[in-house]
């Protein structure tokens, strides 16, 4: 019968790791403390979306409303998950410059000044997560939906 994989791995331990106790906690504790340095560097490098920019006010002044917007745009972003996070922000920012430049059009169109009540979603339609997952998560799809209300001040 051939050796089992634990059998194995306890050999190479004794053969290789002269002075650590297979049994002891030090093993343990060499293990512990490299899943700690990994699950720290993946989640250090993960960003879900960046918006920069944004500015909020609690006295608002006397605007018109000319109309609210919705607008989709296509986000093709590489190393993570569709509409989640991306491995060592490579395309973190790729989001950002397509959000802008749709509220900048949509004020633009309606010849506003301003967009408030603004709301940004990152989706994945099931085409997406789909192509992601063939692609190992290399590729990673997704929309973005940017919705609000146009206004121009007074």
């Amino acid at each position: 019968m051939a050796p089992s994989f634990k059998d194995l791995t306890r050999a190479w331990v004794a053969n290789n790791l002269h002075g650590i106790s297979v049994k002891g906690g030090t093993v343990k504790t060499l293990k512990y403390v490299a899943l700690c340095v990994v699950a720290i560097a993946l989640l250090a490098s993960c960003t879900t979306f960046k918006a920069s920019g944004l500015s909020f006010s609690t006295k608002a002044p006397k605007a018109t409303v000319l109309g609210d917007f919705r607008v989709e745009v296509w986000v093709n972003e590489f190393l993570g998950t569709s509409a989640g996070a991306n491995l060592f922000n490579i395309t973190a920012d790729a989001t950002e410059g397509p959000v802008k430049d749709a509220i900048q059009n949509a004020i633009k169109e309606k010849n506003g000044d301003a967009a408030i009540n603004v709301t940004i979603e990152h989706q994945a339609s099931f085409v997406d997560i789909l192509l992601n997952v063939v692609t190992s998560s290399i590729y990673a799809p997704g929309n973005v939906i940017i919705s609000g209300t146009i206004v121009k001040y007074e």
